[in-house]
C-alpha cells in the first residue's frame, strides 16, 4: 500500500487487503472471501471492493427504488407481468444512471493508487451464496477492464446484474426477498493467465468430501466458466494425490486478452489435445486447495490462474450444493453406509420439522430402552440415526458386514423403494472389501427376557388372525381402538409444561409398538396370494383370474376415506351445494378422518381438522368436474369382479378334479380379502396418536408464547424438547430453524449415503432414448396426458384420465387417484401405498421411476404398463427424455 492509499479515508471503496469476514455487509460474499484469503497468506491477486454503500448512493441519487418498488408489486401480483419486462426495464434504468460525483472521486483514488492496473470486474453480493443456494454466474463479470471510463462502465453493469432475470427469478424459486437488497463489486489485478481452471476440494459430482475435483484449460477462465471449452479434468484423493481419474479433454477454443476486453479464439493445433497440468502442478494445486479449505473450514469452489510460473487463487466460494456430512461416531470407523429412511420406508420426501424428528427420535429411542438395551436418556442409543437436513438416515454398516444380510435389497421388500434397494445393492458390490473386511456387531446380543415376551406377543396376535379372518381384522380395529383410547386418558390428566413434554417422550414408543402390532393380527394374509398361486399353479394354465382378486379390497380405511369424499361431492351436488369449511357433511368427514394430514409422520404439520382446505376443494374438484359417479361405479364395479373372479377359480378348479385344492385356494383368497384391507389400520391409528402429540405440543407452544420465549404457539414445531428445557428466549432459534427447513425442502435429499460424503440418489441404469423403466406395481396399459405433482393440494390442476407423475405417495395422496388414468412415483415398492390403492382402484402403475418428475413434464403423453414397468414417452421431438 503507498502513501496516497494511506491517506485516503474512503466511505465506497476498501482495499482487499484490509477486508475480513465481520465486512460481508459492506462488501459482499466474493469481496469477503478475498480478503480473508489474503489473510490467511493464499496466492491472491490484489485489488479493491466497491462498497455496497456506493451502490445505496448511486441507487438514492437516481431515485432508482421509487421505480423499482411498484414494479416488484406489480410483480408479485400479476401473473402475466413476466420476469423478463421487469428486469429489462430495472436494467434501462440503471445503465441510464449517473454514479455520483463523490464516489467516482474514491473509485478513481484507489485505482491510480494501484497504478491503475489491467482488472477483472465481479459482482460481489451480499445474499449469494446462502446455505443450500448458489448464486454462482448470476451476476456480470468484465475481464480486461482498462482505463477508468471503461471501470466505472463495468462498475454499473455489475449492480445492474442484481437485477438480470436469472437473479431475479432465481430469488423468486428460493424465496429470498427482492427488497433491501445491494452490491459490492470487486476490482481485482487481472492475472494474464496461460491456463486456468476450476477447483472443488469436495467432488461435487458425487459429494465425496475425500476427492478433489480439477479441471484446466488455456487461456483464461472465462471459456470454462462459460461452457465454451471442454478442459482436462482430474478427480484426484485428498490425502495422497494419486488420480482417481484424469481425463484429457480436445480444448478447441480460449479466452485471450484484447485491447479491452476478451475474445473466444482456437486453440493452436498442437494445444488442442496437449495435456494443461503437469502432476506436479496438479500436486501444487492439491495442497493450496487443502489450506483454503482448513482456513474456511467447508468445501470450496475455487477458481484459479497460472501465470509466469506461479498459481494464483481468484475466486472462493462455499459448495453449496453438496448434502450434509454424517458425524463421525466414537468406535465406528472406516466407510460408513446410511439409507434415507425418509424415503426408503415412508416415500416422504419433505424433511421432518425439528419437533418432528424430535418425536420419532423419541419414540425409536423408547423402543431400545422397552427392548432392554440402553436407558432412554442415554446419548448412545440413537448412534446408528443422524437427522441430516431433516431426513433420518440410518447407519446400516454393521448390519451389512455379513453378504447374507444383502440379500433384503436384493429381494427388495414389497413395501419398500425398490430403487434404493438397488442403488444400495451396487455400494456394496463396489465397496465390498471395505465394507465386509470388519466384523460386523453380534445382535443376538441384543436378545433378553423383554423381546421374547415381545416375541411371544407377536405369535399370539398371528394365530388369531391364522384361526379366523374375521376374529383376526375384528381384534386389529379393537386394539387399535384401545390404544388410542388410554393415550387420551392419560392426555387428561396432563396438567404442566413438563407434564405434556414427559407424555410425548414416555409414550410415543408404546404408540409406535402398539399400533405395529395390529398388523400382526392380519399378517398371515401377506402370504396367502403367494400360497394359492403355488397351488392354482400346478392344476390351471391361466392364473389371470389373480390380479382381480386384488382388486378393491374391503375394510381398507384409506379406501373408505376416498369413497366417502366421493359420496360427499355426489350429495352436495344433488342438492345444488358446494363444500364450504362450514358443510356439516365436511364436519362428520373431519370427525372420522381429520387426524390426519399430508406428511403423516411429522407432527409439525397441521391436521386437515385443522386446516380443511384442502379436503373442501377436492370435495369442489369432484363437483366441478363431475367424476363422483363414475368413480364410485368404477370402485363397486372392481369390488364385483373380484368377486365373481373368486367364485371361477374356485369352479374351474373343481371342474378339473381339484375339490379339495379349490377349497384350500378359495379360503385362502377369501381371507386375504378379509384381511388385507386392514393393513392400512395401522398407520391410521398412528396418526391419531401424532395428532394427540401435536395438539399437547401445541398446548406447550401456548404456555410459552404467553411467557415470551416464542412469538406463536405454532413456532414450537421448530425447537426441539431439549431447546425448551434450556429455558432461553428461543424466538431467534425458530426464526434460523424456519429458515433452513424452507432451504432443506427444496433440497433433494440422496437414497443412500456414505461417511465420505457421496451421496447416492439413484442407481446406475441403462436408459431408452424414448422410455423410463420402473417397477410394475399395478396391472393394465394406460395412455395420458402428464401431470407432475409434488403435493396432493395440487391436485385441483387433475383433470379425468390423466397420469400422475409424483416422487412417491401417502394416504392423503388416496382422493385423487379417483380421478388418475394412471400412477408414476420415483419411489415405492409393489405394496406401499400408492401401489396397493392403484391395484383397488384397477389403475396401472408404475413405481420406481428414476427422476421422473424431472423427465417428465406436464402435458405430455405417455403410455404406461403396469405389467413391465415401463413409461413410453408418445411425444417426440422435444419432448424426448433426456
Amino acid at each position: 500500500m503507498n502513501e496516497e492509499e494511506t491517506k485516503m479515508k474512503t466511505l465506497y471503496v476498501q482495499n482487499l487487503h484490509h477486508i475480513r469476514k465481520e465486512d460481508i455487509a459492506t462488501v459482499g460474499s466474493k469481496g469477503t472471501n478475498l480478503g480473508e484469503m489474503l489473510g490467511a497468506g493464499l496466492p491472491v491477486p490484489g485489488g479493491f471492493v466497491v462498497l455496497t454503500s456506493a451502490y445505496h448512493q448511486f441507487v438514492r441519487a437516481n431515485g432508482l427504488n421509487q421505480k423499482i418498488t411498484p414494479l416488484l408489486r406489480q410483480l408479485d401480483k400479476d401473473s402475466s407481468f413476466s420476469l423478463e419486462t421487469a428486469a429489462s426495464r430495472i436494467g434501462e434504468w440503471f445503465l441510464a444512471g449517473e454514479i455520483p460525483e463523490e464516489v467516482i472521486r474514491e473509485v478513481e483514488a484507489m485505482y491510480r493508487s494501484q497504478n491503475r492496473p489491467v482488472t477483472a470486474v465481479r459482482s460481489s453480493a451480499i445474499a449469494e451464496d446462502l446455505p443450500g443456494m448458489s448464486f454462482a454466474g448470476q451476476y456480470t463479470t468484465s475481464l480486461n477492464v482498462q482505463g477508468l471510463e471503461p471501470l466505472l462502465l463495468a462498475i454499473k453493469e455489475c449492480w445492474t446484474s442484481l437485477w438480470n432475470t436469472r437473479a431475479l427469478s432465481y430469488r423468486m424459486k428460493q424465496k429470498v426477498s427482492n427488497y433491501g437488497l445491494a452490491l459490492g463489486v470487486v476490482v481485482q489485478h487481472l492475472i494474464p493467465s496461460e491456463k486456468s481452471g476450476i477447483l472443488f476440494t469436495a467432488n461435487p459430482m458425487n459429494g465425496r468430501r475425500d476427492q478433489i475435483l480439477l479441471n484446466s484449460s488455456w487461456g483464461l477462465g472465462e471459456a470454462i466458466v462459460g461452457g465454451e471449452v471442454t478442459p482436462d479434468q482430474w478427480v484426484v484423493r485428498k490425502t495422497d494425490g494419486t488420480f482417481v481419474e484424469a481425463t484429457t479433454a480436445v480444448k478447441e477454443v480460449m479466452t485471450v486478452r484484447r485491447d479491452q476486453g476478451i475474445e473466444l479464439v482456437p486453440v493452436l493445433e498442437e494445444l488442442k489435445t496437449a495435456i494443461t497440468l503437469t502432476k506436479e502442478e496438479v500436486d501444487t494445486l492439491r495442497e493450496l486447495c487443502l489450506k483454503a479449505e482448513k482456513y474456511f473450514g467447508s468445501p470450496q469452489d475455487l477458481e484459479w490462474a497460472y501465470a509466469d510460473g506461479t498459481f494464483y487463487l481468484v475466486q472462493s466460494r462455499p459448495i453449496t450444493s453438496l448434502f450434509h456430512l454424517p458425524a463421525p461416531k466414537p468406535g465406528r470407523e472406516g466407510l460408513r453406509v446410511f439409507i434415507n429412511m425418509n424415503l426408503y420406508s415412508q416415500a416422504m420426501k419433505e424433511p421432518f420439522t425439528p419437533m418432528g424428528a424430535q418425536v420419532v427420535e423419541d419414540m425409536a429411542r423408547g423402543v431400545i430402552s422397552r427392548l432392554g438395551n440402553k436407558t432412554s436418556r442415554d446419548p448412545s442409543t440413537l448412534w446408528f440415526i443422524q437427522n441430516l437436513g431433516g431426513r433420518l438416515f440410518i447407519d446400516m454398516t454393521e448390519i451389512l458386514r455379513n453378504p447374507k444380510t444383502w440379500r433384503k435389497f436384493e429381494n427388495n421388500p414389497a413395501d419398500k423403494d425398490p430403487v434404493t434397494s438397488l442403488a444400495m445393492l451396487q455400494l456394496l458390490q463396489r465397496e465390498r472389501q471395505e465394507i465386509t473386511s470388519r466384523k460386523g456387531a453380534n445382535f443376538f446380543k441384543a436378545l433378553n427376557r423383554n423381546t421374547f415376551a415381545l416375541g411371544m406377543g407377536v405369535l399370539k396376535k398371528i394365530k388369531v388372525g391364522k384361526k379366523s379372518a374375521d376374529a383376526g381384522r375384528e381384534a386389529a380395529v379393537a386394539h387399535g381402538d384401545a390404544m388410542v383410547k388410554d393415550l387420551h386418558r392419560q392426555a387428561g390428566s396432563l396438567r404442566t409444561l413438563g407434564d405434556r413434554i414427559l407424555f410425548v417422550e414416555t409414550t410415543s414408543a408404546d404408540l409406535f409398538l402398539k399400533g405395529f402390532e395390529i398388523i400382526f393380527y392380519i399378517s398371515a394374509s401377506f402370504s396367502y396370494l403367494r400360497k394359492a398361486k403355488k397351488i392354482m399353479a400346478y392344476c390351471l394354465s391361466d392364473l389371470s383370474d389373480l390380479k382381480a382378486v386384488e382388486k378393491a379390497v374391503p375394510h381398507s380405511v384409506t379406501t373408505e376415506m376416498g369413497m366417502a369424499i366421493l359420496s360427499i361431492a355426489r350429495d352436495l351436488d344433488a342438492q345444488g351445494r358446494r363444500a364450504t369449511a362450514d358443510s356439516p357433511e365436511l364436519a362428520y368427514f373431519l370427525k372420522i378422518y381429520g387426524h390426519r394430514n399430508n406428511i403423516e409422520l411429522d407432527v409439525g404439520i397441521p391436521t386437515w381438522r385443522e386446516e380443511p382446505s384442502y379436503v373442501v376443494d377436492l370435495i369442489n374438484t369432484y363437483i366441478d368436474s363431475q367424476t363422483y359417479q363414475e368413480s364410485l361405479e368404477r370402485f363397486d364395479k372392481a369390488q364385483l369382479e373380484a368377486e365373481t373372479a373368486l367364485h371361477r377359480i374356485r369352479k374351474t378348479m373343481e371342474q378339473e378334479g381339484e375339490a379339495g385344492k379349490a377349497k384350500k385356494v378359495h379360503r385362502l383368497l377369501s381371507d386375504f380379502r378379509a384381511m388385507f384391507g386392514i393393513r392400512e389400520l395401522s398407520k391410521f391409528y398412528l396418526r391419531h396418536g401424532l395428532s394427540l402429540y401435536r395438539r399437547v405440543i401445541l398446548d406447550v407452544g401456548r404456555e410459552l408464547a404467553d411467557r415470551g420465549r416464542l412469538a406463536t404457539p405454532e413456532d414450537v414445531f421448530f425447537v426441539t424438547f431439549p431447546d425448551i428445557r434450556s429455558g432461553d428466549d428461543l424466538k431467534p432459534l425458530v426464526e434460523k430453524n424456519r429458515e433452513v427447513y424452507a432451504l432443506e425442502k427444496n433440497r433433494v435429499a440422496p437414497r443412500v449415503l456414505t461417511s465420505t460424503g457421496e451421496s447416492i440418489h439413484a442407481p446406475v441404469m441403462e436408459a431408452s432414448e424414448n422410455a423410463l423403466m420402473g417397477i410394475p406395481v399395478s396391472p393394465g396399459v394406460t395412455e395420458g396426458r402428464v401431470r407432475v405433482l409434488y403435493a396432493p393440494e395440487e391436485g385441483q390442476s387433475l383433470e379425468v384420465g390423466d397420469i400422475l407423475v409424483t416422487t412417491g405417495t401417502n394416504p392423503s395422496w388416496t382422493p385423487l387417484f379417483l380421478k388418475l388414468g394412471g400412477l408414476i412415483m420415483e419411489t415405492g415398492g409393489p405394496i406401499s401405498h400408492g401401489s396397493v390403492v392403484a391395484r383397488e382402484y384397477s389403475m396401472p402403475a408404475v413405481a420406481g421411476v428414476v427422476n421422473a418428475t424431472r423427465q417428465l413434464k406436464d402435458g405430455q403423453r405417455v403410455r404406461i404398463n403396469g405389467e413391465t414397468g415401463s413409461v413410453e414417452l408418445l411425444s417426440v421431438g422435444e419432448d424426448k427424455i433426456s
